[in-house]
């Protein structure tokens, strides 16, 4: 029989030869899996799990298996006990590295990944999609013992966009077109009409936006992470599909052509549409993120917008 070897001294507690406190330290990139069930709707999330807490100056190193046998019990609760909303997974292995780690004022527990769920497109039934999905919970704890969360969610969508500016040349290039041909006849009036409804040639391309909501109190302050996804992709030019035949095809890019939007369009798009999903009990000092990044399809740059705010700020830019 071997013999495991008991060590006398734990040179985590020991003293630190410099004293100097630590900000985060701890493990990132701890990759799993869990199941999701959120208002009937079941999902699969893939995260990649980072959990990091502070450390005292006098102290020279934290207990690390302690926060990886953390997120192994956290998850393997949710296998047996599935969490309504990703939110949930963050807290609880939270909450429980206070407890086995007394001697840290601030842990902060990311979970950033992929979610697979079942959608309907057009003509073609239920089919899966993916989103990009992260959470964050921050607890800071005071001399006294009390704990301050803060949590933020946020999800990402893929959209259409296409560009206002080479729309309207394209259509100031067709009405000189027009009007230089002797062949055709057309009043202005009835010119001006005919450009106002045919979908003009422009560039577009996929745009990625992003939707950051803070939240306080997990359970009144609730945020289905799929109407985020539907904010972003209603406030596109249009909505990409899986799959698309010859006539599908032909029908998203015209519609999208009917909606051009720049990147600055779109993030407005998405701030109106937020308010007016009438989120529940969302308090007005909370903040709140727009995001979009371009992946632009004639230039080798990429173009990028964002904005935060309060959610009272927003609401009154709304009004006025």
């Amino acid at each position: 029989m071997i013999k495991i070897h008991q060590f006398k001294s734990d040179l985590q507690n020991s003293n630190s030869n410099f004293i100097l406190p630590i900000d985060k330290v701890g493990i990132v990139n701890v990759e799993k899996k869990v199941e999701i069930i959120q208002n009937n709707h079941k999902f699969s999330f893939y995260p990649k799990i980072s959990a990091l807490i502070s450390l005292p100056g006098s102290q020279r190193g934290i207990h690390m298996s302690r926060s990886s046998e953390t997120i192994e019990e956290v998850v393997n609760e949710v296998i047996f006990k599935p969490t309504p909303t990703i939110e949930r997974i963050g807290e609880r292995i939270t909450k429980k590295l206070l407890k086995k780690h007394p001697y840290t004022s601030k842990v902060e527990v990311k979970l950033e990944g992929k979610i697979i769920v079942q959608k309907r497109e057009d003509n073609y039934g239920s089919l899966q999609k993916a989103y990009d999905i992260s959470s964050f919970t921050s607890a800071v704890r005071n001399n006294e013992g009390n704990v301050d969360f803060n949590y933020f969610i946020s999800a990402s969508a893929l959209g259409m966009t296409v560009c206002p500016c080479a729309k309207e040349m394209s259509q100031e290039y067709a009405i000189d077109v027009i009007k230089t041909r002797k062949d055709i006849n057309i009043s202005d009036d009835d010119l001006k009409k005919i450009i106002k409804i045919l979908p003009f040639s422009s560039h577009n391309q996929r745009s990625k936006g992003t939707i950051i909501v803070q939240i306080k109190d997990l359970d009144t302050h609730e945020i289905d992470i799929l109407e985020l996804v539907d904010v972003i992709e209603e406030s596109m030019s249009g909505r990409i599909q899986s799959i698309l035949k010859r006539p599908e095809e032909a029908k998203l890019v015209r519609l999208a052509h009917l909606k051009p939007l720049f990147s600055e369009d779109v993030i407005r798009e998405m701030a109106k549409n937020f308010i007016h999903k009438n989120f529940p009990s969302l308090e007005d000092d909370f903040k709140i993120t727009f995001r979009i990044e371009s992946y632009e399809s004639i230039h080798p740059h990429n173009v990028f917008a964002e904005t935060t705010l309060t959610i009272k700020e927003l609401k009154n830019f709304l009004v006025n």
